[in-house]
């Protein structure tokens, strides 16, 4: 084993030339006219991660035979970080294993979750001269005149967004002092501003967070004007970001969107059905995250050649006074970290990344696409038509689990960089809690030596200590997968302070991230069809006490229910004489005890719900459950198992497809062991099932989807259209979203004839349990109008038809 890997590679003979001596004697000193973000050792790590794919060899053997390869500074993180993760895959796959413990699913068949290894794999075409690379990108990375005379100006702009933020020293610890001294119950947000921004098709309200106490700049009037070019102006964004800006045509809430994110502002944006926004809000916060990159960047590198000049001068004895400070950096390179639910979102950013910068260079591109790219789409996999947000969400390459480095420079982007050496990382939650998890299984309990220590960097988690900020795109998804990823990640990672530092010039890193405080400057963007509020907490938690947070949230002219309605009478299923009458049900709830609020809600269905269900509907059989929380679900399960007599059948995503078959035909079918049927949101999202056999609902929660709601309803539109065509012995007419699920499973309950009993709307009972603190969720359903009446109105039931 000790001249080839586990699987028959023969290792390359490691060099020992003055170069790698070089980079094995230097400490914690770099040379002056080093860039401290490029990394004195080598960035090419196809060696290492070769020696590292085998699991299954002893863990001293492992040290042995790369002792001498790790000793090149940063290499070892890069090649533990990234075969950690891929060994992990690869080890999954072979042993057969589709369950997803964290809740995270793909939607589709097993079969989709292919070409999970080798997401993060060594370069195929690497450059073998280290010394050569790193020269290029030090090369590459110096500023002309301009670029230095144009920072030198930018350093005392007051109006500059990225000064205010990050680079106010003195300021920043006056507003953290003051937030700290306060005692806990002065420390919650305030709502210091709402705003309505009506556009040419839709209409926003922008809610304005902070903490005015400790930041009166916060609440003091805007002086930025009114147009984007003067807002841009204003707060001195980057010449080359502002040419791309003044490309794009935007309206007044693009404008807003943009300054918020260009001030840093912590943000929650719901797009919803905005089919608008929902194409350009990714190019905004490109553009502002290449605008970070690029100010970082030059304030950088305009230091590094100040610092060495003044070392110069002080060499040759000059009287060069008090050494300055260039406090402009964190722990580590990475500022940016993009939070995407699967590779296929992953995908179609960085392709828009790509556009965006126009880089003379991107290296690893076609590997990229090999890794993220799937042509596949929903209409391929199946018989009927699926709603499109189930396509946007699993067309393409679903996996969800990834990482992905990508390193900015100047001229070129490199995709699959060391994630110690990147400038951004893009990944899934899961597929970061995954790498921690393997990094620290890797980490060596066993004390070590001095020089041992320092090879094993890379097992210390660096590579989020320093997140200037945070993107959760597409969270909708995530939610759906398992938000508790997200707030691990956030919560334990995100900025935590390295244990062990290397190559580390504490004379350049901010106070601010020295005393820990990162989390009162870190700038989180949320961006959502809808919002929940586990993604509301983001913003009204949020301790960004130098711009406060926002949340955009649209207004609904048009609810869920009137689309519904009109659908139907399109269709010919209501009219004057029949309707389907929606009925919400408010129980009433301490505000003072939000905790119980679940007991309460469960108190309501138990006691008021299942009697008008069992005595009360016109139907006995063909009573559907919907349960978007999947405690909620298991406890309506165990009750109703253990504490009574109904006969029911339950459906969840953790099902095997035989038997999610088995109850939905028995469901269909009337049989009396299955009168009613329970149903979670998650299946719901990942399948789509059509449910036939559907005459009444009840919604235990509101969906966190407005549009499930309409969806779900639309089940028993489809059931009186089959049951009317099914009488007239013709084919019948197409659904109303004709959403059907896959071929293998159309046919498995329609050999019952549905023509015994008609389908009489205004015999249909449907009923939703909610409370006030359902009203983000009812909002778009019922109307905003309709939403302060069902929150606060003296009647506990409205009927909508």
């Amino acid at each position: 084993m000790s001249g080839e890997n586990a699987v028959g590679v023969k290792r390359q003979k490691t060099k020992f030339g003055r170069s790698q001596l070089r980079n094995v004697t230097r400490t914690t000193r770099r040379p002056n006219q080093e860039d401290p973000h490029v990394s004195s050792g080598n960035s090419d790590n196809d060696e290492d991660m070769e020696n590292y794919d085998n699991e299954s060899e002893d863990d001293d053997e492992v040290k042995r035979k790369v002792t001498i390869a790790t000793k090149r500074n940063n290499r070892n993180e890069n090649a533990f970080a990234y075969s950690a993760l891929v060994t992990l895959l690869k080890s999954e796959h072979e042993e057969g294993n589709d369950d997803d413990d964290d809740g995270d699913d793909d939607g589709a068949d097993a079969e989709e979750k292919r070409k999970a290894t080798g997401i993060i794999e060594a370069d195929d075409d690497a450059d073998d001269n280290d010394d050569k690379e790193n020269k290029g990108d030090f090369e590459e990375d110096l500023l002309d005149d301009e670029e230095k005379a144009q920072d030198d100006i930018d350093v005392l702009n007051k109006y500059d967004s990225f000064n205010l933020h990050f680079n106010q020293e003195e300021e920043i610890a006056k507003v953290i002092d003051k937030y700290e001294s306060l005692s806990s119950g002065k420390k919650s947000v305030k709502l210091i501003g709402k705003e309505e921004i009506a556009n040419s098709e839709e209409k926003y309200f922008k809610y304005r967070y902070g903490y005015p106490s400790v930041n009166p700049e916060l609440v003091a009037s805007s002086k930025s004007g009114t147009t984007l070019s003067k807002k841009l102006k204003y707060h001195n964004v980057k010449k080359r970001v502002v040419e791309h800006f003044e490309k794009m045509d935007v309206e007044s809430l693009d404008t807003s969107l943009i300054e918020s994110m260009i001030t840093y502002e912590t943000i929650n944006f719901q797009y919803l059905n905005n089919e608008r926004i929902k194409e350009k809000y990714q190019d905004y916060y490109l553009l502002h995250v290449m605008n970070h990159l690029t100010k970082t960047r030059d304030r950088v590198l305009n230091n590094n050649e100040k610092k060495a000049l003044y070392e110069k001068k002080m060499r040759e004895g000059a009287d060069v006074g008090e050494e300055p400070e260039f406090r402009d950096q964190g722990y580590t390179r990475p500022k940016i970290l993009i939070l995407l639910p699967s590779r296929n979102f992953a995908y179609t950013l960085v392709t828009k990344l790509i556009n965006t910068l126009q880089m003379e260079s991107v290296e690893n591109k076609r590997k990229f696409k090999t890794q993220f790219y799937d042509d596949s789409k929903v209409s391929d996999r199946v018989f009927h038509s699926k709603p499109k947000d189930f396509e946007e969400h699993f067309d393409g390459n679903t996996n969800d689990m990834f990482v992905l480095g990508i390193k900015y420079t100047r001229k070129t982007l490199k995709l699959y960089s060391p994630l110690e050496q990147s400038d951004i990382i893009i990944a899934s939650p899961i597929g970061l809690l995954r790498l921690f998890d393997k990094i620290n299984t890797k980490a060596p309990k066993k004390k070590l030596d001095k020089v041992n220590k320092e090879n094993d960097i890379g097992l210390k988690n660096n590579f989020l200590s320093s997140i200037e900020i945070c993107i959760l795109d597409k969270a909708e998804g995530m939610m759906m997968q398992n938000w508790g990823n997200v707030t691990d990640l956030l919560n334990k990672h995100l900025n935590a302070t390295p244990k062990d530092f290397m190559n580390v010039d504490f004379s350049r890193i901010r106070m601010w991230a020295i005393n820990g405080q990162s989390e009162y400057l870190t700038q989180i963007m949320t961006f959502s069809k809808y919002s929940t509020p586990e993604m509301i907490s983001l913003v009204k938690r949020s301790k960004n006490l130098m711009s406060g947070s926002t949340s955009f949230v649209p207004i609904e002219e048009r609810s869920v229910i009137d689309s519904l309605n009109y659908k139907m009478y399109q269709m010919g299923l209501i009219n004057k004489y029949e309707r389907l009458k929606q009925v919400f049900m408010r129980f009433e709830i301490d505000l003072k005890n939000l905790i119980d609020e679940p007991n309460k809600r469960f108190e309501f269905f138990k006691n008021v719900i299942l009697p008008q269900i069992q005595n009360k509907s016109s139907y006995k059989y063909g009573t559907l459950i919907y349960i978007p929380n999947y405690f909620d679900y298991l406890r309506i399960k165990k009750f109703l198992n253990d504490e009574t007599s109904v006969s029911f059948v339950a459906i969840d995503e953790y099902l095997s497809t035989s038997k999610l078959t088995r109850n939905r035909a028995l469901f269909h079918n009337k049989s009396p062991h299955a009168r009613i049927m329970l149903y979670t949101e998650r299946l719901h999202f990942y399948k789509r099932f059509d449910i036939k056999g559907l005459r009444n609902v009840v919604f235990y929660q509101l969906p966190t989807d407005p549009d499930f709601y309409q969806q779900v309803l639309e089940f028993i539109g489809n059931e009186k259209l089959r049951v009317n065509a099914a009488k007239a012995k013709l084919p019948p007419k197409s659904s109303i979203e004709n959403q059907n699920d896959n071929d293998d499973e159309d046919d498995d309950d329609d050999d019952e004839d549905d023509s015994d009993e008609d389908v009489d709307l205004n015999m249909c009972m449907v009923r939703t349990i909610y409370s006030k603190l359902d009203a983000m969720r009812f909002s778009a359903i019922v109307g905003s109008s309709n939403a302060s009446k069902l929150s606060n109105g003296e009647s506990e039931i409205t009927e909508f038809s």
